[in-house]
């Protein structure tokens, strides 16, 4: 049997617009970000800075918080948690996408490559709202 204590599946959607800061995305929006930059702001440990505003909001579950559960077994979990969270600001958030560019993205690091089922609820709020889907991967195969 795999041990799963150190998977990890994180929902997220990313707001980055040079039009829009955070703040105003918050105002526009009704809700406050989990994390946020401001352009010119450093870019992790790359030496670069943001040339856009950032406003992300996310939902992570862990395995060893899940009673260790495999990544395949979460991201339902997870996908679920976050569609909840952001159903009610569906309308809001696509009204942005004219001056801003949206980011759904699962990121997943699991001991075994994961299966991946969204739900069609899912994917009808991920197509009401907009913007590009990016899954990444970091397995231990």
């Amino acid at each position: 049997m795999t041990h799963n204590s150190d998977d990890r599946v994180t929902v997220q959607l990313a707001v980055e617009s040079i039009v829009f800061d955070a703040a105003a995305v918050s105002l526009r929006v009704g809700v406050q970000p989990d994390r946020q930059w401001s352009i010119g702001d450093a870019r992790g440990k790359t030496g670069m800075a943001w040339e856009r505003h950032g406003w992300v909001i996310e939902t992570t579950l862990r395995s060893a918080d899940s009673g260790g559960r495999s990544a395949t077994d979460l991201i339902p979990i997870v996908v679920s948690a976050f569609e909840r969270r952001i159903q009610p600001i569906v309308a809001k958030l696509a009204l942005l996408r004219t001056d801003a560019e949206l980011f759904h993205v699962i990121a997943i690091v699991a001991n075994e490559t994961p299966g991946i089922e969204l739900s069609e609820s899912f994917l009808t709020v991920l197509s009401a709202i907009g913007g590009t889907l990016q899954i990444d991967f970091i397995t231990g195969d």
